[in-house]
């Protein structure tokens, strides 16, 4: 029925719509008061476990208190007073003093369950069960794991149980690890074979203590069953309250919103639904206007997916592109946070998406090995221009870094794409260039000047020998004349070194073994090592590959570099000489290195320079190293220098294998 307005009789009855909320309610209320049960069955289930595991934690902690006092005092003290390391087993294994302890104690209280068992344990007694293996596999697949605890069926009856991991300190091993090293009197007792080989921390058994609760079960569920049957009666009132009310406010307020639809949604699946509204319930009606609503709803979101997956697709493809380029590329927005990163820089840093998005450089990563990190000054600021920078980090990595700005329309600069390029290599190869060019006109201008010098040095021999030979001398002519000799014999070797600088002679390579090289070569030093007090240690790695070079030549490189750290030493030292064979680059590596002064690090570039010495006046050509450095490269091999100023100095030389090591 309806009023003058169109709003309907709100005493109208719809059977159907009272009765689906009448159920609906009844439901609710019963639901409730299954869930106050079982809310207050639960809580008394924590409770009866909270007590349990106090007892239980009191019985394991009895337990490793006396276990702790047999391995720290009872046992050291038994081995002091005990000859010959005599082990007894009564007072000495706490492992067996802990189930004498547990089994006496189950005597006084009954019911408990007390097991210390072990996956091949000594004792077949003592053998684990399959629940036991169970939580000693749990135990070992997760080491951070201390304990297990529930209630657990056993025989019929529910029991607390407790599992706590059995792992061995360095003072069991003397009985559990190597049976050679066991008392003969646990050997003798149990054989060589059960309870040995375990290891420290492993966890190689369980201890459980279980607490009986069947009882305490009973009373729970007699009690929650209880308070279930007295709550019913409230229901039935509660439901009869809740149905008067419903009908008098609920159902008039369904027919005034069904009243303001009708005069708001107006297309011709809307006026269908009002139409045939008389044959439904409010709740119905409500229902299928719902359904219109939402149908506009859908449409809408379905074009907002669309959007968002022509959005996503393009960010997949922009990701694809930047994940295409081998070096590190990150994209930086205004507030120098990274919104995009390959994969490359991912790899590099060992880092996740997750971990990387929104985050500053200088936050995530140290300015020690990301060079973004030390470009601070360019993300406080964006630049309106391409800029490139060049960095140095602290692991010795050269990095060349482009930055190109994003701009809007209106030219400011919102965001910044920065490709980082490793360029150490590079740079290493233009050092070798240039290092190697450098020796080359030295090497032409020496060889000038030696041949300049040393004709003028022969006829001053020359004269020398004549004058000498004239016999009216005096004593004091005759040692000038020494002195001047010597000195040019000095000159001469200088000219020879000079000279060998510069003409390499052709080399005779054949496969040799780079440790016997070695030997030779420590061999000759050894006794002018031993004078210096100075200790030559040799670990030269077995089956190295052959190499094919001048064996010659490749000593005199040795020893050349074994005399100069010795001479940086003086003495009181150490010289090691170790060898080892790189599979990655295919090349056997001598490493030489010395306890001496160091090198300063200004002039470690400078070293392999010719003439470049640290030495005293007299004391050296600075061409030693100059021409190993030389030899190494005409051996189509490697020579580098780390240094440490004031505690070491190494040299690795890196030679081409002629195979594969054995």
């Amino acid at each position: 029925m309806r009023d003058s307005h169109g709003i309907q009789n709100p005493h109208k009855k719809h059977t159907r719509f009272q009765a689906r909320f009448l159920f609906v309610i009844a439901t609710i209320l019963i639901v409730f008061s299954s869930l106050v049960a079982i809310i207050i069955y639960r809580h008394e289930m924590d409770t009866l476990e909270a007590n349990a595991y106090e007892k239980t934690d009191l019985v394991m902690k009895a337990i490793e208190a006396n276990r702790d006092y047999v391995q720290e005092i009872l046992r050291p003290t038994m081995y002091k007073e005990l000859p010959n390391h005599k082990f007894i087993l009564e007072a000495m294994s706490s492992s067996y003093i802990s189930r004498m302890v547990m089994e006496r104690f189950n005597q006084k209280a009954q019911g408990f369950i007390y097991r210390r068992v072990a996956v091949n344990a000594r004792n077949p007694d003592y053998e684990a069960n399959p629940l036991e293996t169970q939580m000693i596999a749990r135990f070992r697949s997760n080491p951070a794991l201390e304990g297990w605890q529930g209630i657990i069926e056993l025989e019929s009856k529910k029991y607390y149980m407790r599992f706590q991991p059995v792992t061995f300190k360095s003072s069991c091993l003397n009985c559990h690890g190597d049976p050679n090293d066991a008392p003969q009197e646990v050997v003798a007792l149990y054989g060589r074979s059960n309870g040995f080989f375990h290891k420290i921390n492993e966890p190689a058994g369980v201890i459980s203590v279980g607490v009986p609760i069947g009882l305490s079960l009973g009373k729970i569920n007699s009690f929650t069953l209880a308070l279930l049957a007295g709550v019913l009666p409230s229901i039935l009132i509660m439901y009869l309250i809740i149905s008067t009310f419903f009908n008098r406010f609920i159902t008039g307020n369904l027919r005034n919103i069904l009243s303001f639809f009708r005069t708001t949604i107006t297309d011709d699946k809307g006026k269908s639904i009002f139409d045939s509204s008389e044959k439904i319930d409010e709740i119905e009606a409500l229902t299928s206007t719902a359904k219109a609503i939402a149908e506009h709803l859908h449409s809408n979101q379905h074009q907002l997916e669309k959007y968002a997956a022509e959005v996503k697709g393009s960010k997949d493809l922009l990701q694809s592109v930047f994940d295409g380029i081998s070096d590190p590329v990150i994209l930086i927005d205004s507030e120098s946070r990274m919104k995009m990163v390959n994969a490359a820089f991912l790899k590099r840093y060992q880092l996740t998406m997750e971990q990387v998005l929104d985050q500053k450089p200088a936050e995530l990563l140290s300015a020690a090995c990301c060079p973004l990190a030390a470009c601070s000054d360019l993300f406080g600021a964006l630049p309106d221009h391409p800029v490139s920078r060049e960095v140095l980090v602290a692991s010795g990595e050269i990095f060349l870094i482009y930055f190109y700005p994003i701009q809007t329309q209106s030219g400011a600069t919102e965001s910044m794409v920065c490709y980082v390029k490793d360029i150490t290599e590079q740079k290493k190869l233009e050092i070798k260039i240039q290092q190697t060019e450098k020796i080359a006109s030295i090497g032409q201008m020496a060889a000038g000047i030696a041949h300049e010098i040393n004709n003028p040095l022969g006829v001053i021999l020359c004269h020398i020998d004549l004058i000498k030979g004239e016999s009216n001398l005096t004593p004091e002519a005759q040692s000038d004349l020494d002195i001047i000799e010597k000195h040019v014999g000095t000159c001469r070797t200088i000219i020879s070194d000079l000279l060998k600088f510069a003409h390499q002679h052709a080399s005779t390579k054949e496969p040799v073994s780079l440790n016997t090289l070695i030997d030779e070569v420590v061999a000759m030093v050894s006794s002018q090592c031993k004078k210096q007090r100075i200790t030559l240690e040799k670990h030269l790695a077995p089956d190295l590959p052959l190499v094919t070079v001048d064996a010659d030549k490749i000593k005199q490189v040795l020893l050349n570099m074994l005399i100069n750290s010795a001479q940086a030493m003086v003495e009181d030292g150490t010289v090691s000489i170790a060898s080892r064979f790189d599979t990655a680059r295919q090349s056997v590596q001598i490493v030489l290195e010395d306890t001496g002064p160091g090198i300063a690090p200004g002039i470690v570039d400078k070293i392999f320079d010719p003439f470049f010495t640290t030495k005293p006046p007299g004391k050296g050509t600075g061409l030693g190293l100059s021409v190993s450095y030389g030899i190494i490269r005409e051996h189509d091999g490697d020579i580098t220098v780390e240094s440490l100023p004031g505690q070491l100095t190494r040299f690795v030389i890196g030679l081409p294998a002629a195979g594969e090591a054995p």
